[in-house]
């Protein structure tokens, strides 16, 4: 008998005896996995995930907080900024949520939270199982900031208390400033300043530029939506009107606003 016909032959015989085993354990068999519900956080663990953009202004927060619950859309979103630099006349997604795509407007926002998607997964959960929890969060770590006075007016943002509730609003109606710190050191006293910004001015994402409007970046995407916190609701509002007189009571002219600026 050659080698090749015993080859077949032993091979016949296995895989008959491998035909007669039983099956295996039903556990070894790929099962689909059930849907583990998410796991409240506490107020300290929300404080400390929100710690980041807890001093971002109002207008500039809540696009954060929404856009933070489409993550795919953000590393898109990132993406699409690099390409722009090549071929300014690309426009983006429309498929995107509003919140993503009116943050585009903040480049340094969009990478921050493209490059670090666990925290940014993270905070999306949050703000859709626990919006209340989160919003609560943010205004602990404003009061600490404050307290500690790292967070105060001046000539790019202005502070409003209004009883337990802080506002963050933009000196200037038209522009935003994105600010930078370190989480664990605004909270606490300094010596120094430990509170500073990008340089860049950035558009507000709803104002009514005119058509061509230039900017440091080289482009705006206005929006069709406007978002604005309830603070007192604890919740996030949409397609608010933006009359900023009226609805988010920061009149720069009113005095009483002027009293409440700290």
């Amino acid at each position: 008998m050659s080698t090749e016909v015993c080859r077949r032959y032993l091979a016949a015989i296995l895989t008959g005896l491998l035909v007669g085993l039983p099956a295996g354990p039903p556990g070894l068999a790929q099962a689909p996995t059930a849907d583990v519900p998410v796991q409240p956080q506490s107020p300290q663990e929300l404080e400390k995930l929100v710690g980041r953009i807890a001093l971002y202004p109002d207008d500039l927060l809540a696009i954060v907080l929404l856009a933070s619950t489409f993550p795919l859309d953000i590393v898109q979103a990132e993406r699409f900024l690099q390409k722009l630099k090549k071929d300014p006349k690309l426009q983006p997604d429309t498929r995107w949520d509003d919140s993503v795509r009116s943050l585009l407007n903040y480049p340094e926002v969009v990478t921050m939270m493209s490059q670090d998607l666990d925290w940014t997964e993270e905070l999306g959960e949050a703000v859709v199982s626990q919006q209340a929890d989160v919003l609560k969060a943010i205004q602990a770590f404003r009061a600490k900031a404050q307290g500690a006075g790292n967070l105060k007016s001046d000539d790019k943002q202005i502070v409003v208390q209004e009883k337990e509730t802080i506002k963050i609003v933009p000196a200037d109606p038209e522009v935003v400033y994105v600010p930078q710190y370190q989480p664990s050191t605004v909270v606490v006293y300094q010596s120094a300043p430990v509170y500073a910004y990008y340089p860049t001015p950035y558009p507000v994402y709803y104002y009514p530029y005119p058509p061509g409007a230039a900017f440091a970046t080289g482009f705006f995407f206005g929006a069709a939506t406007a978002y604005a916190f309830n603070w007192g609701g604890n919740e996030i509002n949409a397609n608010v009107n933006i009359n900023r007189t009226e609805n988010l009571n920061v009149n720069r002219n009113n005095p009483e606003f002027q009293q409440k600026a700290q």
